[in-house]
């Protein structure tokens, strides 16, 4: 009975984190019945809020991977690769002035 109520709790958890206090909300009604005592209650709590978190994680984690297998696919730049590309940009507006500051202005 009390593992079933758990399963039903994450299941209709989905990925949303539970707090502790709404957890302990649905448990009284289940103590109020008769059904489990304040501490199993609290317990229960406590596993299924551990439960809800440890998916919500895992989720994210999913998403994550998710958008950087993505972001590959599209062949976007890194940050890295920008950052590069920016001082060898830089380093070339440097060379460029000082090639024209060393070479005498055209006549037109």
């Amino acid at each position: 009975m009390l593992e079933t109520m758990k399963n039903l709790m994450l299941a209709g958890l989905g990925a949303a984190v539970l707090t502790k206090e709404k957890a302990m909300h649905l448990m009284q009604q289940a103590v109020e019945k008769g059904e489990l005592s304040a501490a199993e209650a609290e317990k229960m709590a406590d596993e299924v809020v551990a439960e809800s978190k440890r998916q919500a994680q895992a989720m994210g984690d999913k998403l994550t991977e998710a958008a950087r297998e993505a972001a590959m696919n599209l062949n976007l730049a890194s940050k890295e690769e920008l950052d590069a590309l920016s001082k060898r940009v830089a380093a070339l507006e440097k060379e460029l002035a000082e090639l024209k500051a060393a070479s005498p202005p055209e006549k037109s």
